[in-house]
Parts: structure tokens; C-alpha cells; sequence
């Protein structure tokens, strides 16, 4: 009797794996709609972070909390943000909960890079964590531009 598990004709290829803990849900050359989740090792639960391009200009709106469980999902989406062209590229941080230190690094190097082009990241109704977080840090934070 033949194994149950016994393929039959040639094997498909694997398909390209996602970072460790992460699923991107989003065509990053067309940047459509983008949705992450990262499940929470200890707890089980899902933690979410999306992210969706503006329709009024050229950047993204994030939406969600930026800590441990969404730290692999927050650089891919920082990664297709800085790839979005045009002078200035707006970062909408109104539905962000909350960005823990690493977030806001992330966020340094990401205005590095797209500074580094010659262009411009504008950072829109940053949370408090971020507020917070500049005040402590105001030297390494310096770079950040908020939108008035």
C-alpha cells in the first residue's frame, strides 16, 4: 500500500517565507492595502498592525500598537513606506496607540533613509508614547520631523 503521504507528481515550489512571527498580507511593488498580525508568544493572542496608503498623498496611515509583537511587522511597513516616492512622503501615526523605543528607532532610520534621498518624512499626530519618548531622547529624536 502506497504512504498517505506520497506525492504523485512533482513537488510545487515553497513559496517565499514571511520574518519569523510575521505575515505580510500585501503585494509591496503596487503597495496596496497592507495588514500584518504577529501572534504573541507567551499569551497566544494577535496583536495587529495595518498599515494603508493615503489617498490624499503620498504616505501611509499606520494603525495599531509598535512593540515586541509587532517589531518585525513595523519594519516591513517602514521599508515600503520609504520606498514611496514623491519629495515628501506623510506618515499618519493618529491611530497608533503606542510606540515603544525601538519603534521610535525604527522610525529614526527610516527618516534616515528617505532623508539620505533627498526627500522629506513627515510625521502626522504622533501618539504620546512618541511625544514622550523625545523628550527623553531629544538628541537621538532630533531628526524627526512632526507636522505642526
Amino acid at each position: 500500500m502506497p504512504s498517505p503521504h506520497r506525492h504523485d507528481g512533482p513537488v510545487p515550489p515553497v513559496p517565499p517565507v514571511p520574518p519569523v512571527g510575521a505575515q505580510a498580507l500585501y503585494d509591496d511593488g503596487t503597495w496596496a492595502d497592507a495588514v500584518v498580525r504577529s501572534a504573541n508568544a507567551a499569551t497566544g493572542t494577535a496583536a495587529t498592525l495595518t498599515a494603508r496608503p493615503l489617498r490624499d498623498r503620498p504616505g501611509a496611515l499606520l494603525s495599531g500598537s509598535c512593540d515586541l509583537d509587532t517589531r518585525a511587522v513595523l519594519g516591513a511597513a517602514l521599508g515600503v513606506v520609504t520606498r514611496i516616492p514623491g519629495p515628501v512622503v506623510h506618515l499618519d501615526l493618529s491611530a497608533v496607540a503606542f510606540l515603544d523605543p525601538a519603534a521610535v528607532a525604527a522610525l529614526v532610520q527610516a527618516n534616515a533613509t528617505v532623508t539620505g534621498q533627498g526627500r522629506r518624512l513627515l510625521l502626522h499626530h504622533p501618539p504620546y508614547s512618541l511625544r514622550k519618548l523625545v523628550e527623553m531622547f531629544p538628541d537621538e529624536c532630533a531628526a524627526l520631523e512632526v507636522a505642526a
